[in-house]
């Protein structure tokens, strides 16, 4: 073997150990984060990403707050700054604020030790912020590296990852589709995303009233995740039921 296909096969067993068994093991199988609670209940879990923005965050507080529901809110450190009402309209409405990113950038673009950094410094910016502790951090796109995984671990929080995902960020995406997803897609104990800034913004606080009265007609229970029961890392067992897609 040459020195180049030598250096090639490293690289290649280096970013299959970095980023391709995080995708399968965590991404798609589940392994160490929270993606349900308990199948044999009524309850479903609402996060949104991305936010707060003044555009469209107040929109999905008010159906939110229509329909008597509280949710959870991955936000983004800077823009919390910007818009410190809006942070706290979040936290006296009862809902839960937890971190989603320092930088908004896929994890895989991201230099390992930025990637490391990035968890515990969203994590410390929210824990300041909202004056409380932080037990969850839901990384941008639900991407992780190994460097992502680790920064968790030292920043003491859980990632979160999904069950119902309403496609609210597509180009093709509307109000009427976006309900049609979470209708199609949500189960007992599902996690559902959608997104309160961003190009998801653009039609959940639209489709938000007509998503919320849907659940309330199937008799779930709309929860934050702090308040899911059943919710708990995966593992082995659980990664091996998702890629067999239960």
């Amino acid at each position: 073997m040459t020195c180049a296909w030598r250096w090639a096969a490293g690289l290649a067993a280096g970013l299959a150990l970095y980023i391709g068994l995080p995708y399968l093991l965590v991404q798609r199988g589940g392994l160490g984060v929270i993606q349900r609670g308990d199948p044999r209940g009524r309850q479903v879990a609402l996060t949104f990403d991305d936010g707060p923005d003044p555009e469209s965050t107040p929109a999905v507080l008010d159906a939110l707050r229509a329909a008597g529901v509280r949710a959870s809110f991955f936000i983004l450190p800077q823009r919390a700054r910007r818009h410190p009402l809006l942070l706290q309209r979040l936290l006296d409405e009862g809902h839960e604020v937890l971190p989603h990113a320092h930088r908004h950038q896929h994890a895989w673009t991201l230099l390992p030790w930025a990637a490391f950094r990035d968890p515990l410094l969203a994590t410390r910016d929210v824990s300041r912020l909202t004056g409380t502790g932080v037990r969850f951090q839901r990384p941008p796109h639900g991407a992780y590296t190994l460097a992502t995984l680790l920064g968790q671990r030292a920043a003491g929080v859980t990632g979160v990852h999904w069950t119902v995902e309403a496609r609210d960020w597509a180009a093709d995406a509307t109000p009427e589709s976006v309900r049609a997803e979470v209708r199609r897609q949500v189960q007992p104990g599902g996690v559902i995303v959608l997104h309160d800034a961003g190009p998801g913004a653009r039609t959940t606080p639209a489709a938000l009233p007509a998503i919320l009265r849907d659940l309330h007609d199937r008799d779930f229970e709309v929860v934050q995740l702090r308040d899911l029961r059943g919710a708990r890392p995966g593992t082995l067992r659980d990664v091996w039921a998702n890629l067999r897609g239960r």
